[in-house]
């Protein structure tokens, strides 16, 4: 994987999960860590904001409905968030996962 095209950062005291760049396979494997991780197991709730994504494929969309539903079955939610218009907007809204917009 290419640092270049995918990084993320995680603010604690707001629990957001900021992701940039592309999300492809290699990176895909990276995001489902890093929920994981930051969610605690799934203990907590975070917000996943990927305004700054310019590439998600289906691989991507994937690893967040997965991890939505765990976190649903836990009982904590994982939030989304994109810009309005962006690429992320649109694309979740295709695939039919609840998101916030900017």
């Amino acid at each position: 994987m290419d640092d270049q095209n995918y990084s993320s950062s995680f603010d604690e005291a707001s629990s957001v999960l900021t992701v940039r760049g592309e999300v492809d396979e290699a990176a895909g494997v990276v995001l489902r860590e890093e929920l994981t991780k930051y969610s605690r197991e799934f203990e907590r709730r975070i917000t996943v904001d990927l305004s700054e994504v310019e590439y998600l494929p289906s691989l991507a969309i994937g690893v967040l409905a997965t991890a939505r539903r765990t976190a649903d079955q836990a009982g904590v939610g994982l939030g989304l968030r994109a810009v309005d218009g962006s690429l992320s907007q649109r694309v979740l809204t295709i695939c039919g996962l609840d998101h916030e917009t900017d």
